[in-house]
């Protein structure tokens, strides 16, 4: 069941904060109110767009209301307000406040985290006033907004407009000082209004509170954009059910001086494991290669994302060239036997191949149906993702031996820890057909 809800008034904003939850490695789905439920059950995060921005008050809090009764338990909800506090922002705090308060024991503090700066898009609050471009509110283009003409920038205003919930401040200068978790904890207010500069001030508010829930029991609802919600999250330790992936796995079988060159580049990377494989032993020896696997197994297993494991033959061209022509025409196939078997026990979340025999055999041993090609990296550097296999979807580069510079592999690999990241990252959104009623 997820273990996030997230409270949106529109699909722009819902998208936009399920992609901060993606970030951090959860499943995300962004659906509508009516799929809230269904997503629950597969998704780790849930951000529901109730498509309420522009409904009368008291139909939006009826709406969260609902969708936290539909979705609960859940060990965090997050009502995501607009970064200029348009909609029924009061309204709809409130509703989320009292649908989590009639679910949490009566001898638990129930309080929101209210924090409605957003300040990589230039909206900070300052002395408890929302600024955009440093800016208040009724003061910029948002005055004469048609639906929802902004009159103050005073955030304990505007809530006042729909709520009658107390609220304190806490400014900035509290936030910045050293006893942060006890001005939140202070109080018996509901909601706790939070100044906020930088995203550092942020990820310190989430710090605070995640200790004074620590410390007695206080369950926050947070209240934002997006960025201090998806801290408050991390700080609880709430994260995705899946474990993080495997390492990238490298397997380069060439021996020429460049591809030396390569590795010892990518051997100044901390996150680098070498698996040495002697290419005779490899050619001639199974007990050798049978010995190996469960070497390269364990390193695969042990080194997580995005870390890489590289499989190395420590041999140079002359030496592979003296190794009997029989045993050199097996070696491919018996080095992609023993990284098959290996990969079986425990699976890398991308792969890498340098030399088109190794390439060849290594896709042969896996058992890939097909390399679904998504362009050229660099000339002859190819990157697509893998179809078939226990590797299904991986992404893969494949490059020759005598390819790129000293950096080229280095920036291979970077660029497999970007698609895995991306897909780490994807949020699956459900939209309703427009002018149409779901059945």
């Amino acid at each position: 069941m997820a273990r996030i809800l997230v409270l949106a008034d529109d699909l722009t904003g819902a998208n936009a904060t399920g992609a901060r939850f993606a970030h951090d490695g959860m499943r995300v789905a962004s659906v509508d109110a009516a799929h809230a439920a269904e997503a629950a059950e597969v998704y780790d995060a849930v951000v529901a767009d109730l498509d309420s921005r522009h409904l009368d008050a008291a139909r939006a809090a009826a709406l969260v209301d609902s969708t936290v009764r539909g979705l609960w338990p859940v060990d965090l909800v997050v009502k995501r307000t607009d970064t200029t506090l348009r909609g029924n922002v009061g309204a709809e705090l409130e509703a989320a406040w009292r649908a989590v308060r009639e679910r949490v024991p009566a001898g638990r503090e129930v309080r929101v985290l209210f924090a409605p700066a957003h300040p990589a898009s230039g909206r900070i609050t300052a002395d408890g006033v929302q600024l955009l471009d440093g800016v208040p509110l009724e003061r910029t283009q948002l005055a004469l907004d048609p639906l929802n003409p902004m009159r103050t920038g005073v955030v304990a205003d505007i809530l006042a407009e729909q709520t009658s919930l107390a609220v304190r401040h806490v400014p900035i200068g509290a936030v910045t000082g050293p006893g942060l978790a006890d001005a939140l904890a202070a109080g018996d207010e509901p909601v706790v209004l939070c100044d906020a500069v930088t995203e550092e001030h942020l990820a310190d508010l989430a710090r605070a509170a995640a200790e004074v829930h620590r410390r007695d029991g206080t369950v926050w609802v947070a209240a934002d954009p997006g960025p201090c919600g998806a801290f408050l999250a991390r700080e609880l330790g709430l994260r995705g059910r899946a474990p993080d992936p495997g390492p990238l796995l490298a397997v380069v079988g060439s021996a020429t001086e460049l591809t030396r060159r390569q590795l010892d580049t990518v051997a100044r990377d901390s996150t680098a494991r070498f698996v040495d494989v002697d290419p005779l032993r490899c050619a001639e020896d199974p007990a050798y290669r049978a010995a190996t696997v469960p070497i390269l197994a364990r390193a695969l297993a042990e080194h997580r994302f995005p870390g890489t494991v590289v499989v190395r033959t420590c041999a140079s061209a002359s030496d592979v060239v003296r190794i009997p022509a029989d045993l050199r025409r097996a070696l491919p196939a018996r080095l992609a036997d023993l990284v098959a078997k290996a990969v079986a026990e425990s699976a890398p979340s991308a792969l890498f191949t340098s030399g088109g025999d190794v390439t060849s055999a290594v896709l042969a041993a896996l058992g890939v149906r097909a390399l679904d090609v998504g362009g050229e990296l660099v000339p002859l550097a190819v990157y697509g993702r893998l179809d078939g296999s226990p590797l299904d979807g991986a992404p893969i580069i494949t490059k020759g031996g005598l390819v790129g510079d000293d950096g080229t592999l280095a920036h291979c690999l970077a660029r497999l820890r970007e698609a895995v990241h991306d897909s780490r990252r994807a949020v699956t959104a459900r939209v309703p057909h427009q002018g149409r009623e779901d059945d």
